[in-house]
């Protein structure tokens, strides 16, 4: 099947604040504003539907189904973009068309172009944002639509080495695909002449880098800091092992402001939960490092924990609170057992107990609670 920019497109997305996604998602809208398609504010007078979506927990793949089954009852054709599950495709099968998050180029065999995906990537940000900026409805999502002025944004690699049991996204991911160190320094250079000095890496965990091509994050990292002392990395996501590994050769780049921003995703503090979540970290460790960036440098640092993860205990969800002093950003996510993993008796019982807590902290520690 094959669009024509004669259709009138709505685009409805169910976001979890993911720069992966919302960095695809700007790509395939550019693709079809700069190919002059009709994007319109109304759905009744669409005739198709682009759903962005995020499956990381059961209450985004119910929104999900509800949302498909109502497009669907008002005969609408649907494209699902982004982490796109099993289930979804068992149930709908080819009632809808997908693009999942492993291959966004997929878009070109949905709609027809005189300007490629590639083509539309390469435009400066400059072009981009003066588009995005014309419709205030995608204001919304993040810093991908804020002051680009400086801003370059490569995703280095998809995927990770990890198997965490709460994820459900390694099953459509497999293993870390990374791109060429050659082909990420050529866009920097290239941005780079365009005055770009500010380069998030993109990537489901940065610190798995190169894994497949006999390199690593850190050889990355010192090669993009060699073009310019001028440069600044911010590191969109790094697991806590590599993020252990890799620090005494990073920290000198935090200390120094070179390295800004990172996405540290500790997700708890309880032995016994990391070891069911298969994430296998010293917390010691990783506060020791903590400390000594908060003493030592201006990096912004953000959190991520998974609170009521198999029974946890309140006391165990209280002492994930002793890392909020470190971080200047901390999201929490209720679990949900979408991989059936425990059956019903996962949940605690004292849930409501730990929303209120952390509602009474939220402005204090500037928390983020996705329920």
């Amino acid at each position: 099947m094959v669009f024509t920019n004669s259709e009138k497109i709505f685009i409805d997305r169910i976001s979890n604040d993911c720069i992966l996604s919302d960095n695809k998602f700007v790509k395939i809208y550019n693709f079809l504003v700069i190919n002059n398609y009709i994007l319109v504010k109304d759905f009744a007078s669409c005739q198709l539907i682009l759903l962005d979506l995020c499956w990381v927990n059961s209450g985004f793949l119910d929104e999900t189904f509800q949302k498909i089954d109502y497009y669907l009852q008002q005969n609408k054709r649907i494209i699902l973009i982004g982490c796109i599950s099993n289930s979804i495709r068992e149930r709908y099968g080819n009632e809808l068309y997908y693009i999942d998050s492993k291959n966004h180029v997929a878009v070109e065999s949905y709609f027809e172009y005189k300007i490629n995906l590639k083509k539309v990537e390469s435009y400066s940000f400059k072009n981009k944002i003066s588009i995005l900026d014309t419709d205030n409805d995608f204001k919304q999502y993040g810093e991908l639509l804020g002051n680009f002025e400086s801003k370059s944004f490569i995703e280095i690699s998809t995927w990770c080495e990890f198997n965490c049991s709460y994820c459900n996204i390694k099953k459509i991911k497999w293993a870390t695909k990374s791109l060429a160190i050659q082909d990420i320094m050529d866009q920097v250079k290239e941005d780079f002449q365009q005055w770009k000095t500010d380069f998030y890496l993109l990537s489901d965990d940065c610190g798995s880098y190169g894994i497949d091509m006999g390199t690593t994050f850190v050889d990355l990292v010192e090669k993009i800091f060699s073009i310019h002392e001028s440069i600044r990395i911010y590191i969109t996501n790094i697991n806590p092992v590599f993020f252990l590994k890799y620090y005494p050769s990073l920290k000198k780049y935090i200390f120094n402001g070179r390295i800004p921003y990172m996405l540290l995703p500790i997700q708890h503090t309880s032995p016994r939960i990391l070891s069911l979540m298969k994430r296998w970290y010293s917390i010691d460790r990783l506060m020791e490092n903590l400390l000594d960036m908060r003493r030592n440098s201006k990096i912004e640092l953000c959190n991520h924990i998974i609170f009521n993860y198999f029974q946890e205990t309140l006391e165990e969800f209280v002492d994930t609170l002793k890392l909020l002093q470190f971080y200047d950003k901390t999201f929490y996510f209720k679990y949900s057992d979408i991989n059936n993993i425990y059956g019903n008796d996962f949940e605690s019982s004292d849930v409501k107990e730990k929303i209120i807590l952390l509602k009474k902290l939220q402005h204090k520690y500037n928390i983020d609670i996705t329920i």
